[in-house]
């Protein structure tokens, strides 16, 4: 095996020892940053948080609850599903897109409830939207995240942006399995994934959810939550004051009435804002 080793040309032997000395450094980086990381970990466990702060997100929780608290008593949400299924076919339906944004208020702790509606539509992180079809059925389901998000009729001009620049999907490697997030951006993808639906190109797919036609649920659930981006980006001093400055003028009030209705805003100016 030496004598093998040794005929080998000096270049391959050189190449063989730059790949080892490689992955050993990439393996000493890796185990670095897990340790940075578990060192953080451990450093947010161990923070100093003043009661003040306690005191604040426990009050905001409670409110929280109460608010739920009252839409279910006044609204009576599991018997209205039940009965909206009846008269949907008589609702006029609405196209909507809804934002998951960051909570009106800092450390609030969101209800169990909430939290399974924003898990249903996938809109587990903010800045991410998704379209969806109002309905009798959904709008109580609507009230219960209100404060998470915001929600508007999209024009067919911010559709397609959105879907010319935000449009992905999940892909299975054929050789590895791994699911990898993959950008919308051919039509022969269409055309393979849902040529049996009808659609051969993204156009397809934008008049579909325009027009909230019979495969609008297949489409939407194919493509992943639209990933916006943040209003204001950066850690530094002036990233900070911009923030507060932001959110100061974007305060939204939450009323705690069982009986408040569901508050549409301009979604093609906040879209714009942030694709």
């Amino acid at each position: 095996m030496v004598a093998d080793l040794n005929s080998n040309p000096e270049i391959l032997l050189k190449k063989r020892k730059n790949a080892d000395r490689k992955r050993i450094e990439k393996q000493e980086a890796a185990r670095q940053r897990q340790e940075e990381a578990r060192r953080k970990r451990n450093q947010k466990k161990e923070r100093f948080v003043r009661a003040e702060t306690l005191v604040s997100n426990h009050r905001t929780a409670e409110i929280e609850k109460l608010r739920i608290q009252h839409l279910v008593k006044n609204e009576k949400i599991t018997k209205q599903i039940s009965a909206a299924k009846e008269i949907e076919g008589d609702f006029p339906a609405k196209l909507l897109f809804i934002i998951r944004v960051p909570p009106h208020k800092k450390g609030i702790k969101i209800p169990s409830k909430s939290q399974k509606v924003l898990s249903l539509l996938r809109l587990t992180k903010a800045n991410t939207g998704v379209f969806i079809k109002l309905t009798p059925t959904v709008l109580p389901l609507l009230k219960l995240i209100h404060p998470y998000v915001v929600c508007g009729k999209p024009s067919l001009a911010s559709v397609r942006q959105l879907f010319q620049k935000r449009a992905s999907i999940n892909v299975r490697d054929e050789e590895t399995q791994a699911v990898k997030v993959t950008k919308l951006n051919n039509n022969a993808v269409v055309e393979e994934e849902l040529g049996e639906l009808g659609f051969i190109c993204i156009e397809d797919l934008i008049h579909e959810v325009i027009a909230m036609g019979d495969n609008f649920k297949q489409v939407t659930f194919w493509l992943n939550p639209f990933k916006l981006n943040y209003p204001i980006s950066g850690y530094g001093p002036l990233a900070k004051l911009q923030k507060l400055e932001y959110a100061s003028e974007n305060e939204r009030k939450i009323s705690i009435a069982g009986n408040t209705p569901l508050t549409e805003i301009n979604i093609d100016k906040f879209i714009e804002g942030q694709n």
